[in-house]
């Protein structure tokens, strides 16, 4: 049976050079991507369906991408992946509520300006950014705010949490993504932390979430690193149904985990992660 993927990638080109980039891993069997190969991929998919990579809003055939999901695949819930830029310009975000995008997914690097335009290399990205999260809720669209987390904004998550609780109202949930050793952070130590440098901000800001009340996802770090806040990690609630998906090949377990209480709910160390700090993988 094969693994579940529901991305659907439909362009690679983009506004921002982001330092955690890992959106080429996923364009290089096919850079240019064809509009049939487009539907194609679509309609091999289930019943969720997220568009993305690297700025969907600036495929020319993007609103013909979605009308085609909702043609073909009527039933299906779709996830919008963006980096925020072009939301307000000619009117996007209410043609995209009118495709019938059920979450928009916008990446935010992080809520200081300086260290948002350091991690996107794109200047005064961040009121613009903002500004169209703020409009996506006011127009009824449910909004998850997307942070990848790296060495550059890492020390800034707890505060990040609480000014996005502040600023926002009503955003369905956050989703905190270490990032990925791969394209444009490969190998990269200045973008990418060590497991155990990341893991007391990210128990600070589940501790501040729970407190305020604010739903949030965690992924691609170890279960153990988040204690106790491990149910918080969306691979727990995969195992936990069984689901199959592209995260039970991205990870694997180190020798560390065999006596772990979680190994049983968890997949382990992202295989990449292993690599850029020279980690052996346990094949057993």
């Amino acid at each position: 049976m094969p693994l579940l993927d529901h991305l659907v990638p439909i362009n690679n080109i983009c506004q921002q050079k982001c330092n955690f980039c890992s959106a080429e891993y996923r364009m290089q069997w096919n850079p240019e991507i064809p509009l049939k190969k487009i539907f194609q991929d679509i309609l091999s998919k289930g019943d969720y369906i997220q568009i993305s990579w690297w700025e969907p809003l600036l495929h020319p055939k993007v609103f013909e991408i979605l009308y085609f999901i909702k043609k073909y695949k009527p039933d299906c819930f779709i996830e919008f992946q963006s980096n925020g830029i072009l939301m307000l310009k000619n009117k996007n975000i209410e043609k995209l509520l009118k495709c019938w995008v059920n979450l928009f997914n916008i990446n935010y690097p992080c809520h200081i300006s300086v260290i948002n335009d350091q991690i996107a290399w794109v200047p005064w990205t961040l009121p613009i950014r903002e500004k169209a999260m703020k409009k996506i809720i006011e127009l009824g669209g449910k909004l998850r705010i997307n942070i990848i987390v790296n060495t550059v904004n890492l020390s800034y998550i707890p505060q990040m949490i609480q000014y996005i609780s502040e600023t926002f109202h009503w955003f369905e949930r956050i989703q905190l993504s270490f990032t990925k050793a791969m394209w444009a952070a490969d190998r990269n130590k200045q973008v990418v932390p060590q497991y155990e440098e990341a893991e007391p901000y990210f128990i600070e800001a589940l501790k501040i979430g729970k407190k305020l009340g604010i739903k949030i996802d965690v992924d691609h770090i170890p279960m153990c690193f988040l204690w106790p806040y491990f149910l918080n990690h969306v691979d727990y609630h995969k195992m936990e149904k069984q689901e199959e998906g592209v995260y039970m090949i991205e990870k694997n377990y180190v020798e560390k985990c065999n006596s772990c209480t979680l190994k049983s709910k968890c997949t382990g160390y992202r295989k990449d992660y292993l690599g850029i700090y020279d980690i052996k993988q346990n094949y057993v």
